[in-house]
């Protein structure tokens, strides 16, 4: 799933600008604050790939909690019921 591979990526970005923040944040030399920022743009980039992602999955799957659904499957529900009378 592309989301697991995106996760780990944006897990793993995340520990090398940890690393990389943590160096700046005792010398505050000008490399590690260009990686650091790098790896920051690189993050912005991956979460943005991840959220679109989880944005397909709740568009596609139905919203189970949402007044509208549960008006439909009442009406289902008693659609079924009107059929199965026998009176």
């Amino acid at each position: 799933m592309k989301y697991d591979e995106l996760h780990d990526q944006l897990l793993k970005e995340f520990r090398a600008y940890f690393e990389d923040y943590q160096t700046w944040a005792t010398t505050e030399s000008h490399a590690s604050g260009m990686r650091s920022r790098a790896h920051l743009s690189e993050i912005r980039r991956i979460a943005s790939k991840l959220r679109v992602e989880i944005l397909e999955t709740r568009r596609l799957k139905p919203k189970i909690k949402s007044p509208a659904y549960r008006a439909q499957q009442l009406a289902q529900k008693q659609q079924a019921d009107k059929g199965t009378d026998t009176n």
